[in-house]
């Protein structure tokens, strides 16, 4: 594990998190809901972008963003297998290159 050298000389543990934007839309995403978990930050990153979102836990697994809204209307096509459809099918492309640029 990587070390960081904090005031007084004294070491302290650090850990490093490799993520995309797209594990808040999986239910697998953020090592099955074990690891650390940045739904919020997408969900809020969204909602800045004008979209609404609705974020649940799926049972033991995740917390991830069930929905995305905009005008109170989901933005979700008919056939969006919730947990397990890949987000870049189905989110505007000029939606994802924003998530792209604040998530790289």
């Amino acid at each position: 594990m990587p070390k960081e050298i904090i005031f007084g000389g004294e070491e302290m543990p650090t850990e490093e998190v490799d993520w995309g934007w797209e594990e808040a839309f999986s239910k697998f995403g953020f090592e099955d809901g074990d690891g650390w978990n940045g739904t919020d930050l997408v969900a809020a990153f969204l909602e800045e972008q004008g979209y609404e979102t609705d974020c649940d836990t799926w049972g033991i697994h995740n917390y991830m963003i069930m929905d995305v809204k905009r005008a109170g209307a989901s933005i979700m096509p008919d056939g969006v297998d919730v947990g397990y459809t890949d987000p870049r099918t189905w989110i505007p492309k000029t939606l994802q290159e924003k998530l792209d640029e604040e998530f790289k």
